[in-house]
């Protein structure tokens, strides 16, 4: 039957939905009720709480290399990650599981030299 075959699906679809919409729901109620306390105060609306005065406004605009970088440096770790897990699996296999990771590797190090010489890594 389809409920029970998408039941699952369901339940994982409600959990997902719940997990981040209980704790503003809480969030929400607590400040009705007002339990929650509400102290505004100068440092709170600041750019950053760090103890740096910031410049300028909230809205500044970044540059967009921080977020290239920083998607360059997610891509080339997830994919090491996954290294760990593939020579697991694929232990019996020594001498082909070798060759493989050595193109898979090198596939890495041509992506890296290439934004290297691109520049995609550098802080202009």
């Amino acid at each position: 039957m389809i409920p029970d075959e998408f039941g699952r699906v369901v339940i994982l679809l409600g959990v997902a939905l719940a997990f981040p919409a209980l704790p503003l729901l809480v969030s929400y109620l607590l400040y009705l009720f007002h339990i929650r306390p509400e102290r505004p105060d100068p440092i709170k609306h600041e750019t950053y709480e760090c103890g740096v005065i910031a410049e300028g406004g909230s809205w500044g605009q970044f540059n967009a290399r921080y977020y290239l970088f920083a998607l360059g440096f997610v891509i080339f770790d997830v994919e090491v990650v996954f290294l760990y897990p593939w020579a697991v699996i694929h232990a019996d296999l020594a001498a082909t599981a070798l060759v493989k990771a050595a193109i898979f590797i090198g596939i890495l190090a041509f992506g890296l030299a290439y934004a290297w010489k691109r520049g995609a890594l550098e802080w202009r």
